[in-house]
């Protein structure tokens, strides 16, 4: 349960934010519901000292102002640590609130219980948190209990502060907890999610990866001014499968996929396409660049040692121009088809393709279709 206390770095950052993003609409509706309460306790205020009705109900309506600010604030951002600092500047804007509509009041005698009722708020909007910011903020009670002693002279304000104290120290810990389990929770997430969108046997991205970054229409001109879409096929696999059995074509795969991922630059995703192909993603990459990336794929796979048997692999390129991306890939793999027919081992760039060759690779395929 305590693993996120081991996170550093942007492994860190991620949880926090994803532990944020989580939370979110609970956060807001916890902040809605205590403005709400904060509002309508000026009927209490009321019932206390009928004199201050006017002035108690004009402090507390001015709580409308903050709730927009980090209403409008929760459409714009969506970093937790500027998110975090607003959310509790809002519930001690409330707290300081009751102090001030208080003071006007004849008996403070419920004091203590209005700030046992702000501790609560102060653990629900941690739950979108980080553990040190909630207990931060836990921790700024106590400075909001001295501010109202300033104003109130409580006579029994050494209770207070012990109860509330204690009140505290449960709640940071509750903090920590609430962390823990949500800790639990991203993890298995995150398995999912991996197990979702990659291929358990070469860890690289499956199909559903490529549907998850596509726009309206299969398209992916919203990611890069300049594309480029790689196929490539293992040369022969079958006789691999045949001469060494299927467990050492798995690593032969899972070669190739290593290969393939150590030869693309940053940016660009590689993914399992099926059977032995895989499909590369170049963003911004014109065509001669992606040229020089497929070169760069083909020779790691054909020099480096496999432990297997030597392989080499064929590689179609396209460059992507908008619209649907499958059109893309069809052309790509029409470049591959031509790779193939020429001697294997290669690379082919549609684009350098004559319009003639084109023709007779599609009139070609779809013959074998």
């Amino acid at each position: 349960m305590g693993g996120f206390l081991r996170l550093e770095g942007k492994s860190r950052n991620d949880f926090y934010q994803a532990k944020y993003d989580y939370y979110k609409r609970f956060n807001l509706g916890v902040l809605f519901a205590s403005a709400f309460m904060f509002l309508i306790l000026f009927v209490a205020d009321w019932q206390v000292d009928g004199a201050a009705l006017g002035r108690s109900f004009l402090i507390r309506s001015s709580v409308v102002v903050p709730l927009l600010v980090v209403f409008f604030a929760y459409q714009k951002i969506s970093n937790y640590k500027i998110m975090g600092t607003l959310t509790y500047l809002m519930v001690h804007a409330m707290i300081w609130g009751n102090i001030w509509a208080g003071s006007y009041l004849a008996d403070q005698s419920y004091v203590n219980e209005g700030f046992l009722i702000m501790s609560l708020v102060l653990l629900l909007v941690s739950f979108a948190a980080p553990p040190i910011v909630a207990i931060i903020g836990q921790l700024g009670l106590i400075g909001d209990i001295l501010l109202a002693d300033h104003l109130y002279h409580f006579e029994n304000i050494n209770a207070i502060l012990t109860f509330n104290i204690q009140v505290i120290v449960l709640l940071c810990l509750v903090d920590f907890i609430i962390a823990g389990f949500y800790y639990d929770h991203y993890i298995t997430q995150r398995k999912l999610e991996f197990a979702l969108f990659h291929d358990p046997l070469t860890q690289v991205f499956n199909r559903r990866q490529l549907h998850a970054i596509m726009g309206e229409g299969h398209d992916l001109t919203f990611l890069s001014d300049a594309i480029a879409i790689v196929i490539m096929d293992v040369d022969h696999f079958k006789q691999v499968n045949d001469r060494f059995g299927h467990d050492e074509g798995d690593r032969i795969l899972q070669f190739v996929a290593d290969c393939i991922r150590h030869s693309l630059r940053g940016p660009d995703m590689v993914m399992r396409w099926g059977g032995e192909e895989f499909v590369a993603i170049l963003f911004d990459c014109p065509a001669d660049q992606a040229v020089v990336v497929a070169e760069r794929i083909r020779k790691s796979v054909e020099k480096s040692v496999n432990g297997v048997c030597p392989i080499t692999i064929s590689l179609g390129v396209a460059i992507y121009a908008g619209g649907d991306c499958f059109e893309t890939i069809k052309k790509a793999d029409s470049a591959l088809y031509m790779a193939k027919r020429q001697g294997r081992n290669q690379v082919v760039c549609y684009e350098n393709l004559d319009e003639e060759l084109r023709q007779k690779v599609a009139e070609a395929r779809q013959n074998e279709v």
